[in-house]
């Protein structure tokens, strides 16, 4: 093996630890939307018959 194994070992590692992170932050932040329209969808649903 050549004398670059440990920047190609690092190189490889700091990949794989940003994709991680970019999912991760990709999830939590689906689940905070997928709550906060349920909430507007719920607030929605109670006010249209109101004034009718």
């Amino acid at each position: 093996m050549s004398g670059h194994w440990f920047y190609i070992a690092a190189a490889y590692g700091v990949t794989a630890a940003t994709l991680g992170l970019v999912t991760l932050r990709i999830v939590l932040d689906y689940r905070r939307l997928r709550s906060a329209l349920a909430r507007f969808g719920a607030a929605g649903a109670r006010d249209e018959g109101e004034g009718a």
